[in-house]
């Protein structure tokens, strides 16, 4: 007898807390070498700007679990409150390896974020890793 089992990934809350924070893998041609932070580009992304949303662990496993995908330059986290404080939306799109996944969009009918919002948000962002 053969058994067939389907795998069915674990999925989060829906609802993203306010005080959840994003994290965001940086690569070096987003990173303002001169003033030594994310440049704005970082929160610029015509296909969402992707964010590993917090849920319930911690800073080192966010910034392990990030690593672990990508060489990252740098890695910053924004809290969920100040992108909605800036009108950007967030959207919990978990993909098949990776429940965190979510994405920042500028409202529910464009995508790729405009005007000022990237540099504010980019602006209460906080560095968490470099290499």
């Amino acid at each position: 007898m053969i058994l067939l089992v389907s795998f069915t990934p674990k999925k989060l809350n829906n609802s993203i807390n306010n005080n959840e924070f994003l994290y965001r893998g940086i690569i070096e041609i987003n990173w303002d070498f001169q003033n030594n932070r994310p440049s704005s580009a970082t929160f610029k992304d015509s296909k969402g700007v992707s964010v590993d949303r917090e849920a319930d662990r911690t800073e080192k496993e966010c910034i392990d679990f990030l690593k672990s995908s990508k060489d990252f330059f740098s890695i910053c986290k924004v809290k969920a409150e100040s992108v909605r404080n800036r009108n950007g939306i967030i959207k919990y799109l978990p993909i098949e390896k990776n429940i965190y996944h979510s994405e920042i969009h500028d409202s529910e009918e464009r995508v790729q974020m405009r005007g000022s919002k990237p540099k504010k948000i980019r602006d209460e962002s906080i560095v968490v890793y470099n290499k």
